[in-house]
Formats: C-alpha cells, structure tokens, sequence
C-alpha cells in the first residue's frame, strides 16, 4: 500500500486517496486467505513474512501476486506469469504486504484508529458494490465476497488499512512548496551541461548465416519460452439481455390519474418571471442607481456608472425566488409588472434594486394533457424496474448455483461462445473472429479471477444492457510448436548470437578507450562493421523539455563518472553502445536566476512529500522487526514461473 502512495505522491497529490486497494476492488480483484494461525519458521510453515504481530500467509501472497498479475496483464496483454515474477513482480507484492502491515501497526502505535462506521461509509461508496440502481447494493457485495474467496473481514481490514494510510501518510506527503535555498542545487543540476561521444555496434553484421538444427532452436526456445508463448487464452459462454428482453406490465390508466394527482403542483397553472439586479453597497448609491433607471437608463448601465455590475436571474417561480431572497420581497417582486423597478430594498448583502425583465405565464394542463407524458414516464419507469428484477433474478440463479446452460435455457435467451480468446477479445486461432465492442466489460470481468463454470454477470450498458457469462475452459499460456515458429526462432536465434559478437567488441573498444586511445581511433581498430562515432549531450532541462522520455544513452551519460566509457546494450538483440563522457560543465548554484529557482521549488515540493513518505514506511518497517522466509518465497517463485511446486 505505501508503494501505491509513492507513486501517487510523484504524480498529484489529489490523487493519494486513490490508494491501492481501491485500485484492486474497483477492478474487481479481490484477497486470497490468510493463514495467519500458521506457525513461522519451517519450509512445511505457511507464513511467507511476520511483520511486527502480523503473518503474511503463502495463500495470500500467492492470491495477492496473481492479482497483480491480471492488473498488469490488462495494459499488456501478452504478459506471462513467468515474464511478471521474473521483472520483479513477486518481489514488488511482497513489499506492499510488509509495507502496509508495518504501515498499519505504528498507526495504531501512534493512537490512530478506525471506526466501524467509516468503513462501513467507504464500502458504500464503493462502485464495485453498486448494483444497477447505482446504489450499493447488499446481494452484489455478498455475491463479490463469494465469487472471490474473500471474507468480509479480509475486505474491512484492507479497507481500515488505507483509512489509517488516509489519516497519518497524507498530511505528511503534502508539502506544497520547499525553500528557494533548498531548490538551488536541484536547478544547478537541470542547467548542468555534458558533452560526449558514442558509437553503435549492430548485432545483424555479424550473425552467422547457418541453421544451427532443432535442437539448439528448441533450447533457445526453452530459454525464453515467455517471449514466446501466446498469454493465456480463455473460451466464454454467454447470454445477453436488455430491456427489450424484459417485458414489463402495460400502465393503466389509475396509475396515470394517480401519478396526476401525487404531481398536481407541477401540472396546475404556473407564473415565472425573470428578473436584472443590483446589490448596491449603500442606501444614497442605491437611490442614485433606481434614479437613472426611472430616468430611462437600463439597469446594467446604470449599474456600471457606479462601479457595480447587474446579473440576471433565470426563469423563476416565486418559491424558487423567495429561496433566495425572502418571501416578501418575491410577493413583491411577483405582483410587480414587467419592466417595473422595486426598491431600493435592505438585504443582508446591501441594497437591492431589482427590474422585472420577463413575465411567462404557463396555463393549467388537464389530465387528458397530461397523460402523453405520464404514460411515456411510467413505461420507463417500469421498464428499468422490470431489467432490475430480471437482473436480480438471474443474479440469484447465479448464486445458486445454476449453470449458464441453465439460467439461458431458463429464460430463453440464446447462448453463445467464444474461441479462445486474449483479454483484447482477438483470438489467436482465428484470425479473422472479432468480438463486438460492446462485450468488453464482459471479457475484462472473465479475465479477472473467474474459475471456470462460475456463472457471472457483466453490466454492459449502464440499466440497458446485460450479460450472464461464464468461463468453459482456460488455454494456459505456453508458446505454439516448433514448427510453427521455426522461422522465426532461426531469426532470433542468429541475432542472438551476432549479439554476444557485438558485446565483445564493444568491449574491446571500452578497454582499449581505458588503455588510453581515444574513441574513433578505437573503432578503427575494432575493424568493420561499426557505426560512425557521433557527439552527444546537451543539459538535462533540454533532454527531458516537456516530459519527453530520455534516451537511453543520454540518461547513462548523465549518469557516469566524468572521463569514463560504458558500454549500453540494445534491446532486442539489436547491438551494442560504447558512450564515454568528456566535458561536464556544472554552474554555480548562486549564479541561477531566482525566477528559475523558485519555479523549480513548486514542483519539488510533492517529490519530498514522496521521500518523506518513504521513510515513514522504512521507519515503521524497522520498528515492526520484519522477517522473510527466503527459503518458501524462492519456492513459491518457482512455483509461479512453472519451476517447481511448494511443498
């Protein structure tokens, strides 16, 4: 959780409530058991982590990173389990656990707490659990509960634990500005200028051109089967369901009498009017103001010629007016004649003098007038009563236990399925299958931890459209036969290996630069096959003007030692940098413009709320004593990157 606040405070700190968990409900994802009784210690234990008082169990670890893993899988679509753990997702989950359990415990230290009350509050508010009413509603979050795994005290703890996140992290973050003084260096750092020269070698030129036989091809691709197997694919079945296939009950004509005469207030003869104003300070600029007008000015010239401004109200009932005025200045101001001046008149804000811009006079509609309009109104209303029984209805089915080959033929809706398909909707296998649009919601909800055979629904137009869907089968991910693929792996593969040429001579160059010769004159002697060495730099404002992402190679020489050379790996096996560095010109923070240095001060401000925030976190981590069990965490990596199983 105090990670998700780090990246929140970097971007707006409007943003900080927005914590993690949020994220997670509102996609619905939901926690995994926690096996907090278990005892620590012992590969055979089931606690991955104590922090302080707290176990983090291995089941919930396990459920918390797999959620993450559907999250992420969301913006990239062929991502792999193994591909998420191996770039640090296990790790990155592990530490929001520590984090929040820690987080949590020295905000109770500090005798900060959480009412039963404002948990229930933000449960409420919560659009996860709103049913189609857009209210919340007490079937959708028991049904959310059960379809998840997840108990109603593993959601308030989650829940209490981003409150007290709220209470203690948020004051802290919030540093609208620091000092000019502590901005001088950071600004001396923007304007810092560096000059070097870099030189490219491809990994193409020396490839070799042989088919080194299936056996080898089979070995590389066993060596990054993530780049290559097709994400896990899923085959849905479902129904749909909207209005038109709710019939709803016809409206009589005793509805629509009632309905007339409940309303009778808004069909009887009503006046408005529209009325120019003026709140003069005074009872002599008020005078002189109604003067000019009764002279022939109009009120907002009139207005205007003593330093004051007219508005205009719009068309109002003598209710609505005397709600902002009172009651008898809007008798008055409704017994008036159009284009009649009232006051001056004393107020609570000053002097009023008001003109009767326009009056509207609506007559009486009659029930025959009326009952086009009721009629049409009570058919939409019964009609959005009638799809929220049928949806409660099915939701129901649903939780029973019917099947969605039960609830369709229940209620005769036509059953569909999918290929198997990405979370894009597209499905490898048939190229040409497209999915409608439409069904999105439908296939970002089957994605996200639905078990097979388990009947859900999916809104798909808010109170207009709906689907009763279920997962058939799960495709795992793994990459297509050999064959199928040989092409490209005999491709890959060659460049591969012209990329274990290129490091090494990038290499060469780097020593032989370290030996004392200048850049060009190593190239030369590297032999053929290298690009052309070409100068680099600038200062940091400019490479990084208008958020524009950095080169890499210019964030690596804005990175190293003064007279240095590195070497920067191309990805995609597409070559190898040399870069070495020059000339570094650093001004002197006193000579900067203060103008430079107080814009700069703004900004920094929500990047030392982050720092200060983080700290917290170590402070509270240390202070809770954490211990991992390295031992059943690599097991448990293993097991999620198809290695091994945990014991």
């Amino acid at each position: 959780m105090i990670t998700a606040l780090r990246r929140l405070f970097g971007s707006a700190v409007g943003k900080f409530l927005a914590l993690a968990f949020v994220v997670i409900v509102g996609l619905a994802f939901a926690l995994g058991d926690v096996t907090g009784n278990s005892s620590f210690g012992g590969i055979g234990g089931a606690n991955v982590a104590r922090v302080g008082n707290t176990d983090i169990g291995l089941g919930e670890l396990r459920d918390r990173v797999r959620m993450a893993y559907n999250q992420t899988r969301e913006q990239q679509p062929g991502l792999t389990m193994a591909a998420f753990v191996e770039s640090g997702g296990l790790d990155q989950v592990l530490d929001q656990l520590v984090e929040g359990a820690a987080f949590e415990q020295l905000a109770e230290d500090m005798g900060f707490g959480v009412s039963k009350r404002l948990v229930d509050g933000r449960i409420a508010d919560l659009p996860v659990f709103a049913g189609v009413s857009g209210s919340f509603d007490q079937a959708r979050f028991e049904a959310f509960l059960t379809q998840n795994g997840m108990t109603e005290t593993q959601l308030r703890r989650d829940i209490a634990q981003q409150l007290l996140a709220e209470q203690v992290a948020a004051p802290i973050g919030r540093v609208p500005a620091v000092p000019p003084a502590m901005a001088e260096p950071y600004a001396a750092l923007l304007l810092e200028k560096r000059q070097g020269l870099a030189t490219f070698v491809p990994a193409s030129p020396f490839a070799p051109k042989s088919d080194p036989g299936d056996d080898v091809l089979r070995k590389y691709l066993t060596q990054n089967v993530a780049r290559y197997s097709i994400p896990e694919r899923r085959v849905i079945q479902y129904a749909l369901f909207d209005r038109g296939s709710v019939k709803a009950p016809p409206v009589t004509d005793a509805e629509i009498a009632e309905f007339y005469k409940r309303n009778a207030a808004q069909y009887a003869a009503k006046e408005t009017r529209r009325l120019a104003q003026v709140i003069a300070p005074d009872k002599k600029t008020a005078d002189a103001i109604a003067a000019k007008v009764r002279g022939g000015a109009s009120l907002s010239d009139a207005a205007r010629a003593a330093g004051l401004s007219s508005s205009n109200t719009g068309d109002l009932t003598q209710s609505a007016y005397a709600a902002t005025t009172s009651a008898d200045a809007a008798k008055t101001a409704f017994a008036a004649r159009e284009g009649e001046l009232l006051g001056p008149t004393q107020t609570e804000l000053g002097w009023s003098i008001a003109r009767v811009e326009n009056v509207t006079t609506t007559p009486a509609r009659s029930l025959a007038d009326a009952t086009p309009e009721i009629r049409a109104q009570l058919e939409k209303n019964k009609a959005e009563e009638a799809v929220v029984d049928y949806y409660n209805a099915v939701q129901d089915a649903v939780n029973g236990g019917a099947s969605i080959e039960e609830v369709a033929s229940d209620r005769k809706l036509e059953l569909h399925e999918t290929p198997a398909i990405l979370p894009s909707g597209s499905a490898p296998a048939k190229p040409d299958f497209a999915l409608s649009p439409d069904l999105a919601p439908m296939v970002t909800q089957a994605f996200q931890g639905a078990s097979e055979g388990e009947g859900q629904l999916a809104t798909l137009k808010q109170n207009e459209q709906f689907a009763v869907f279920a997962v058939k089968s799960i495709v795992a991910a793994a990459p297509p036969p050999l064959g199928q693929i040989r092409s490209e792996l005999l491709a890959d593969w060659r460049l591969a290996q012209g990329q274990k040429v290129a490091r090494d001579k990038a290499r060469a160059i780097v020593k032989a630069v370290e030996g004392g010769k200048d850049l060009p004159a190593a190239v030369r002697a590297a032999g053929p096959n290298i690009g052309n060495v070409q100068a680099i730099g600038g200062s940091r404002a400019e490479i990084a003007r208008d958020g524009a992402q950095v080169p890499p190679e210019l964030a690596l020489l804005f990175s190293m030692a003064e007279g240095s050379v590195k070497t920067l790996e191309i990805p995609g096996n597409r070559g190898w940098m040399v870069i070495s560095l020059g000339k570094v010109d650093r001004p002197d923070a006193k000579d900067i413009d203060p103008e430079q240095v107080k814009g700069l001060a703004r900004p920094l401000g929500p990047a030392f709320g982050n720092e200060l925030v983080a700290q917290l976190a170590t402070e509270a981590k240390r202070r809770a004593e954490v211990q991992i069990n390295k031992d059943l965490l690599e097991q448990l990596r293993k097991e999620l990157t198809g290695a091994a199983a945990v014991q």
